[in-house]
């Protein structure tokens, strides 16, 4: 097709897609691997909590220098250098396994390394979107970026799922680094344009005292990023948890856990293709309020949920809730901020949010060992009063 032709729009985008498609899927199934390693070897709330501190505190103490990069060099060549890395971690990793030293210690310390890559990473690679993309695309750009996102986590439990059936643990983090290959090639099929940078000569610290100014200046970006913190705060039973609980309400089996992600999955994906394709006429934050009681609810029913159906079920209502808050959110963002200070507004955003994700598992992770019941009711309870204050107030 004549739109897809190399050097258009419509080509670097599809080819953009694909490179963080096929990253995310490798990705996905190693920390999926991870998570149920640990889960069903030990079934620690407390070590599950170990995973998600060393998935997402390390890349928040490096994500605002990532920012600074992000706006001070090009962006492409910061993800391909970063994926490379953690690549190369993950198959260090693979051989530790190999050779018999397969600790869960060694497992968080590789697990580190591969997040401090990933927090240099991800303010890049958003910035990468805007700068290829037409402003008035951009809500259908980031709704078929999170509908690859959701394919991605659609697939990801079935494969990972199947990996994990058919080859021990090692073999499984040869895919990351196989897809990590093929990611970088499609990335380096495309020229993305550099951000006009007016302060590239001054250093790291001043750099980002300029990116914390240009937010606390903007009333928009400080009420998007405090809600995009909050929010992440409060679905983390929901983003880490649930396999634990689907292993004590429903079954241990591989499988069960598959289904559960799946479902979720299939939701997410759903509303992602339908926002991509028609426009919601609704305000960006009563689609985000909309999307927090939708995760409050079904947080609340997963609790008496036993069977497989209805547990599956109320993954899928939860997976609807979503896109809701993720794709108005980051276009909100994205429409708010200058291209010059895209990457530091991003490496702040991705601090926040990364932060209230280990923080959340200090909590929650610990509290599960008391009592499944609290960390998915007290965030549930707290998730509806958020969602009804932000349709009314925001």
């Amino acid at each position: 097709m004549r739109i897809f032709k190399r050097g258009t729009w419509h080509y670097k985008l599809l080819a953009y897609m694909v490179s963080q498609g096929i990253s995310l899927l490798g990705s996905s199934v190693v920390s999926l691997a991870i998570i149920w390693y640990v889960t069903l070897g030990t079934g620690s709330g407390s070590l599950i909590a170990g995973v998600t501190i060393t998935t997402f505190l390390p890349q928040a103490l490096v994500m605002l220098y990532g920012g600074v990069l992000a706006d001070r060099y090009p962006p492409k060549a910061i993800v391909i250098i970063s994926d490379s890395l953690i690549a190369l971690f993950t198959l260090v990793l693979a051989i530790f396994f190999i050779i018999d030293i397969d600790s869960i210690g060694w497992v968080f310390f590789f697990n580190t390394l591969r997040s401090f890559g990933t927090g240099i990473q991800l303010p890049a690679s958003k910035s990468i979107l805007p700068l290829i993309v037409p402003s008035e695309q951009l809500m259908k750009a980031n709704s078929i970026n999170t509908g690859v996102w959701s394919v991605i986590q659609l697939v990801s439990p079935g494969l990972g799922g199947l990996v994990m059936s058919l080859m021990d643990l090692q073999y499984v983090f040869f895919i990351d680094v196989l897809t990590a290959v093929i990611s970088i090639i499609f990335l380096s099929t495309i020229i993305v344009p550099s951000c006009q940078i007016g302060h590239c000569h001054e250093n790291t610290k001043e750099g980002l005292k300029q990116g914390f100014r240009y937010i606390m200046e903007s009333k928009i970006l400080r009420s998007c990023i405090l809600l995009y913190t909050v929010f992440q705060f409060l679905v983390v039973p929901a983003s880490q948890l649930t396999p634990l609980l689907a292993s004590k309400n429903v079954g241990n089996e591989v499988w069960i856990l598959s289904v559960v992600e799946t479902a979720f999955s299939v939701g997410a994906l759903s509303v992602s293709l339908f926002m991509a394709y028609r426009e919601l006429h609704m305000k960006h934050f009563k689609l985000i309020g909309l999307s927090s009681i939708i995760f409050g609810i079904t947080m609340i029913l997963l609790l008496p949920a036993k069977g497989i159906v209805v547990f599956a079920a109320m993954m899928l209502i939860m997976g609807i809730g979503s896109p809701l808050y993720y794709i108005p959110l980051i276009t909100h963002i994205q429409e708010s901020t200058e291209d010059a200070f895209m990457g530091r507004t991003f490496s702040y955003v991705d601090l926040f949010s990364s932060l209230a994700i280990p923080l959340g598992m200090m909590i929650f992770g610990p509290l599960a060992n008391f009592s499944i019941l609290l960390p998915f009711l007290i965030p549930g309870v707290l998730l509806v009063f958020l969602g009804v204050w932000v349709r009314m107030k925001m």
